[in-house]
């Protein structure tokens, strides 16, 4: 009873923490039931089966974004090993808690599973989609480490903080006060770093109306294109002020041979007012998912998207960061899946990132904190505006300053002047440290365990 009661628990906080309802509070006490029975004398297959059980409930949300959307098959390899290697980490803090190691299993649970995180991100097409860390986006001092070691650290601070109430629970006082402690820490230098001010800021706006995008791909004429852009354009210039504008991904389909017409209202519109304007656009010759940006002086500047959502985007990849300089860049939607190009990008002294995208409905909060937590990791801010999910400015601490949803009719508009981020951070410069280091320990661990096992069947 008490395994089934433990996975039940544990089912419930993956899935409240990590989904749609965002209860960031949960997914610091998620693996503790599990822990808990692993720290335990449970029998290792029972402690496997509630893994495996309350992991796979936990990742429920990913057939609520996307089953209409992508067949099972191709959701099913991602959950399946998300599952494993969650199997994989409690089992090897399980039997390294069995050897009378509780200060090797505090770290042992933590450090595996950001090990494996950072591998899985490395082999999958969606990056490091499904990383733990962002399931605590919305309380900004705990993803502050973030500018530290990227989001793999706070993946780390989560994991240990559950390794340390499951070993206070289990009495082990004094290892898991020392745990606990360190979560502190962290939190207290996130705190810190909430309170640092960037006085200079930037009126800024995101664009997104559906209708207008549904009536130019009905028609998909050079007509329709040039008038969803002057439709844009003809909001723009009502915005006082404003500095840089982001227009969703897609917004603008470029047929061969007319460019100029199609996009001459955004081109007028950039320099009328002295806005930057970036907008998604789709490009038939040769067939890129790109964005344009208008600037001020009337130049215009092109970035390809280098992540692909296959089999959806069939396109060419861009191989060239979206660098536009005096601190500004952009990257399209899945670009910000994945930390190291982002990295390498912000590495050009970025301060503040444009981003087009365009979500899957349900996801749009569980995508839209994806590029918030690049913010954090490389000291820029975020304007994201997308269709078919949410418009979000965030500061490079990761606080949200304004949201709204884009699905609904007419035009979605939401404004604010953003602080310019600091610019690059620690982990812009030095990368995945931490998950190297976890590796090296993980693999340890494994080689001591290994190690111990081989001599005992020699012995014997």
């Amino acid at each position: 009873m008490r395994v089934l009661i433990a996975a039940s628990l544990s089912a419930l906080m993956f899935y409240l923490s990590q989904g749609l309802t965002d209860v960031w509070l949960l997914a610091w006490f998620a693996p503790v039931p599990l822990l808990w029975l692993a720290y335990g004398n449970s029998p290792w297959w029972q402690v496997g089966l509630a893994s495996i059980f309350a992991f796979a409930c936990g990742q429920i949300y990913l057939f609520q974004c996307y089953w209409k959307f992508l067949p099972p098959v191709a959701l099913a390899p991602m959950l399946i090993a998300l599952c494993l290697g969650f199997l994989g980490t409690v089992l090897l803090s399980r039997e390294v808690h069995r050897r009378r190691a509780p200060a090797l299993a505090l770290i042992t649970f933590p450090a595996s599973w950001t090990a494996f995180e950072y591998l899985l991100g490395l082999i999958s097409p969606h990056g490091t989609f499904g990383a733990l860390g962002y399931a605590v986006t919305s309380f900004p001092a705990a993803i502050q480490i973030a500018a530290l070691f990227g989001v793999h650290a706070v993946s780390f601070v989560l994991c240990l903080a559950a390794s340390a109430l499951a070993l206070l629970l289990r009495g082990q006082r004094r290892v898991g006060a020392i745990g606990v402690a360190i979560c502190l820490l962290c939190l207290g230098y996130g705190v810190v770093r909430l309170s640092i001010s960037h006085p200079n800021t930037v009126r800024v706006a995101a664009l997104s109306d559906q209708d207008v995008w549904r009536k130019q791909n009905e028609a998909f004429t050079p007509g329709a294109e040039r008038e969803a852009a002057r439709a844009y354009a003809d909001f723009i210039k009502t915005l006082p002020g404003i500095r840089v504008v982001v227009i969703p991904e897609g917004a603008i389909n470029l047929p061969p041979q007319n460019e100029d017409m199609v996009l001459a209202p955004l081109r007028d519109v950039a320099h009328a007012v002295g806005a930057m304007v970036v907008t998604g656009t789709f490009v038939a010759d040769p067939t890129q998912n790109r964005a344009f940006v208008f600037m001020p002086d009337g130049t215009l500047q092109r970035y390809a998207k280098r992540h692909l959502l296959m089999p959806f985007e069939p396109e060419a990849p861009g191989l060239q960061a979206g660098v536009l300089g005096q601190g500004y860049a952009t990257q399209i939607c899945k670009d910000m899946d994945f930390p190291e190009s982002v990295r390498g990008t912000a590495a050009h002294g970025i301060r503040l990132m444009m981003v087009p995208a365009n979500d899957f409905g349900a996801d749009a909060w569980i995508h839209a904190r994806m590029s918030i937590m690049r913010g954090v990791e490389n000291g820029f801010g975020v304007v994201r505006a997308a269709f078919n999910g949410m418009e979000s400015i965030s500061d490079a601490q990761g606080r949200l300053l304004q949201t709204a949803s884009t699905q609904t009719a007419g035009m979605t508009a939401i404004t604010a002047d953003v602080p310019l981020g600091p610019g690059p951070t620690l982990y812009t410069r030095v990368g995945e440290i931490l998950p190297w280091l976890c590796l090296a320990f993980s693999g340890f661990i494994c080689a001591r365990l290994l190690r111990r096992r081989s001599t005992r069947i020699t012995g014997a």
